[in-house]
Formats: structure tokens, C-alpha cells, sequence
């Protein structure tokens, strides 16, 4: 039996048979035929060592690319116009909508996507600042850096110039692997001078660069002096380079205002850094359920995992941002919107105020929140009425919150709407509340007794206001 194992060790693979001067010449235009068939657009990824690191699978595949950086933001390698981030924020939703599909409504159906590629370091607030001008119609994925491997592909003798190609994040470095990879499979001199002409640089601009030298060098070369396999997986690496350096996971469940609400200014490294602890603590449990991220918007129990934020927690939250909510009213055709005037920073108290056209004065009403509770009282007589003031109000209504989706905050009866498009497709048994509150929205006919224009303070020797 030793024998016999020794013996199978040394036997040789045959050696590859010469190919005919058919075979060769066909080796060549596939080749070509390849080349021509590769997407023209590259990864249009930076080389970035910024990007939040995670150990998840996730790679990246076609979409368009969103790239954040310092005072620079590309979208497919060119960067957008504007002095601000807020004039380059305008530019990306204005180009993002141009042409954007309607957002699929069969389940199952796929949307494009889009690959955001930022800092793990920006906080959680800035990342909400880019999903808000990205169309509802794409499916965001955020782009993260695997740790290096181990041993490194980049050190691995037995990695291929193709392998360490993918798996290379440094733009100069990818460059000298180039060079190695044509110089080493192709004897070819236009091959060389091909490769020599296109330099490191972005990768959205230097693939299609390539692809366009080596489709004029490729037919100019004698068909023996190209090997034709090696070259097949380095044209595709070249596409692709520094693919398996990264990867990409569903992000588009951070539109979510409860996520918003638990992570608050936290880095998006903190995110990342709970779902992979989320992958390792529940990968088997949630395994036989055929449940993954992709399904973390529509699965209660992954979102509340990453985004446990309560009602109370989140109404205070949006009230510090100043957000605007959407009022179901019983009898008005369109939904009211009411933004929140904290009294200062950080404050659970202040003004809710109606905004946009409606007929009649303007209306506000004082908010103070407590924990899952929040008590609404006016309408405000004038500018300088404070929450603390003591008067009789017109309406006192308090409002107890019972549950949270992606929509809305759910009182005991009726709905707060996030925004205006699911406020409108709410039911008004579903979305719109009762009481006094409700009365003093609905229009002049149903609002309570006048208030006076000024209340007198309490305690000042004048009688109160009557309610």
C-alpha cells in the first residue's frame, strides 16, 4: 500500500496538448467576446480603510453606489455638485429620482440596488440624512470591510494574482497587481502598453478606461502569446476589484424612526456591530425560519432586537428633531400636519404646531410628555404662552401610547402618522383619534368655546379663565 501511495505522489499530470491553430485563434476571440461582454462599469468603490468592519457574509452586486467622504459625495465615482452637504444632499435625491422606478408592490418583487459607503465612525443622525433622500423605490445595502483574512490572501503563495486582485482594497496596490497579472500571461507588447496607460485611480473611471485600451490591444496580439484561461479570470477580477475586500447587508430598515430613536448619534459602527452580534447569537435559532436580514423591515422580532426603542422613546426623540407629524381628522379630506418647537434643547416640552395651508387662524396647541403618555393642551393665545403657564385651557387632553410600527405611533384609539403618505392611506377608524384635541383640528364648526386672546397668570389676583 506504501508503494502504491508513493507511487500515485509522483506521477505527473499529463502535460496540456498544444493547442491547434483553430483552437488558439478561437482561445483569443472568446477572450474578446468576454472582454466585451463585461459590464462596463467597475466598482465604482474607493479604496476606503474608513468603512464600519464587520465578519458577515454579504458581497456586493449591481447597483449604484453612493460613496460618502470627508466633504466629498459620489454618486458612481463622480462627485455631486454643491458648497454644503445640504446642496450635495438636494443634488443626490434630485438625481436618484430622475427616472426612479415606483416602488414595487407585489411581495417578493426586487427593487434596485443602492450601495452606501461611508465612514463607520459618522453617526447614526447623518446616516438618516442620506436614507431620506434616497427614493423609497431602492433598496439600500450598506457597504462594510471584512477583516483581513488569515493568513492574509495578499501573503498567500498560493493565492492567484486574480484572488489577491479581489481581495485588495489599495488602489496602488491593485494597480502593481495588474501589471503583474497582463505582464505574466500576456507576451503581447499593445497588452503592455494597454495596461501601462490606464493608472490607479477611481475605480468607477479606470475599469471602463481598460476595458476600452485592451479591446483595441487584445486583436493586435498573436493568439499563442496570450493564455487564455489565467486572462479570463483576470479581466473579471478586474471588474471587480476589491469586491471581496467588502461586503454589503440590508440597510434599508434604518429608515425606521424607532431605529433612529435607539441609535440616535451613535457611530454606524455600533450598528453593524449589533447586527453581527445579532448573526452570532441567533444564526441557528432563526435558521429553519429562512429568516434574514433582508426581511428585518417586515420581521417584528429582528427589528426590535436592533431598534428596541419604545413609543415614548421615540415621539421624544422626533421632538427633538423638530419632525412633523401626519393628523387623521374624522370629516377633512387631507391629513394635517403638525410640527413640533421644543421650549429648548432636549426638552420634553413645547409647542405642537399645525403647518401648511388650512382655513381660519393659525393653531398650536402646548405639549408636555411624560414617559408613555403625553398630554396636548391650547390652542396657545399668543407667541410668548409657555407650556408651564397655568390656565384654563379650551382643549386638556391627554394621549397614553400603546404600540409602535414603521408608520405610526399608536394611541388607545387613532394614530400619529411619521409621514403624509401613510396618514393618507389609514383608514378613519384606523388613523384618527377622538376628544377635544380631535374637535379643535376638525375646523372652526367643532372647535370648543373660544379662548381668551391672553390668559392671566394664576395667582395674580385675577380669576382664572373658565375652561
Amino acid at each position: 500500500m506504501a508503494l502504491s501511495v508513493a507511487c500515485r505522489q509522483n506521477v505527473s499530470p499529463p502535460a496540456q496538448l498544444p493547442q491547434s491553430a483553430e483552437q488558439c485563434q478561437a482561445s483569443r476571440a472568446q477572450l474578446i467576446q468576454l472582454l466585451e461582454s463585461l459590464p462596463k462599469e467597475g466598482l465604482a468603490l474607493r479604496g476606503r480603510s474608513d468603512l464600519p468592519v464587520a465578519s458577515l457574509g454579504g458581497v456586493i452586486g449591481g447597483g449604484r453606489v453612493v460613496d460618502v467622504g470627508g466633504d466629498a459625495l459620489l454618486l458612481e465615482g463622480r462627485p455631486l455638485p454643491g458648497a454644503s452637504t445640504e446642496q450635495r444632499l438636494v443634488a443626490l435625491g434630485k438625481l436618484l429620482s430622475e427616472g426612479a422606478e415606483p416602488t414595487p408592490e407585489a411581495p417578493g418583487v426586487p427593487r434596485p440596488l443602492i450601495y452606501l459607503a461611508l465612514a463607520g465612525a459618522t453617526d447614526v443622525r447623518t446616516l438618516r440624512s442620506y436614507l431620506d433622500v434616497v427614493p423609497r423605490s431602492y433598496d439600500v445595502h450598506l457597504v462594510f470591510q471584512s477583516p483581513a483574512p488569515k493568513p492574509s490572501l495578499q501573503t498567500d503563495a498560493k493565492a492567484s494574482i486574480s484572488e489577491r486582485l479581489l481581495s485588495e482594497s489599495d488602489l496602488g496596490t491593485r494597480l502593481e497587481l495588474s501589471k503583474e497579472g497582463f505582464g505574466k500571461y500576456a507576451r503581447c507588447a499593445p497588452v503592455h502598453d494597454a495596461v501601462e496607460s490606464v493608472q490607479a485611480g477611481d475605480p468607477g473611471a479606470r475599469w471602463p478606461a481598460l476595458r476600452s485600451a485592451l479591446l483595441s490591444a487584445l486583436p493586435q496580439c498573436q493568439c499563442g502569446d496570450l493564455d487564455a484561461d489565467p486572462l479570463r479570470e483576470l479581466l473579471m477580477a478586474e471588474q471587480r476589484a476589491g469586491a471581496a475586500a467588502v461586503g454589503s447587508i440590508p440597510f434599508d430598515f434604518m429608515r425606521d424612526e424607532r431605529c433612529g430613536a435607539s441609535f440616535g448619534v451613535s457611530p454606524v459602527q455600533k450598528v453593524v456591530s449589533d447586527i453581527q452580534a445579532f448573526d452570532e447569537e441567533f444564526a441557528g435559532e432563526y435558521g429553519h425560519e429562512s429568516v434574514d436580514f433582508a426581511q428585518v423591515v417586515t420581521n417584528d422580532r429582528l427589528l426590535g432586537y436592533l431598534c428596541p426603542a419604545l413609543p415614548g422613546e421615540t415621539l421624544a426623540a422626533l421632538q427633538r428633531a423638530r419632525h412633523t407629524f401626519f393628523w387623521k381628522v374624522r370629516g377633512v379630506e387631507r391629513c394635517q400636519a403638525w410640527q413640533f418647537e421644543p421650549l429648548a434643547s432636549g426638552s420634553p416640552m413645547g409647542k405642537w404646531r399645525r403647518v401648511g395651508s388650512y382655513s381660519g387662524a393659525p393653531l398650536a396647541v402646548h405639549y408636555w410628555q411624560g414617559a408613555e403618555e403625553i398630554r396636548l393642551y391650547g390652542p396657545i393665545p399668543d407667541e410668548a404662552s409657555k407650556p408651564t403657564d397655568e390656565h384654563g385651557w379650551a382643549c386638556d387632553q391627554e394621549f397614553r401610547m400603546r404600540g409602535i410600527d414603521s408608520q405610526s405611533i399608536q394611541l388607545e384609539a387613532g394614530r400619529w402618522f411619521f409621514d403624509e403618505d401613510a396618514c393618507q392611506k389609514a383608514s378613519e377608524d384606523e388613523g384618527a383619534f377622538s376628544g377635544c384635541m380631535a374637535a379643535l383640528a376638525g375646523g372652526p364648526a367643532e372647535v370648543p368655546p373660544a379662548v381668551p386672546a391672553t390668559f392671566p397668570a394664576v395667582g395674580d389676583g385675577a380669576p382664572e379663565a373658565a375652561p
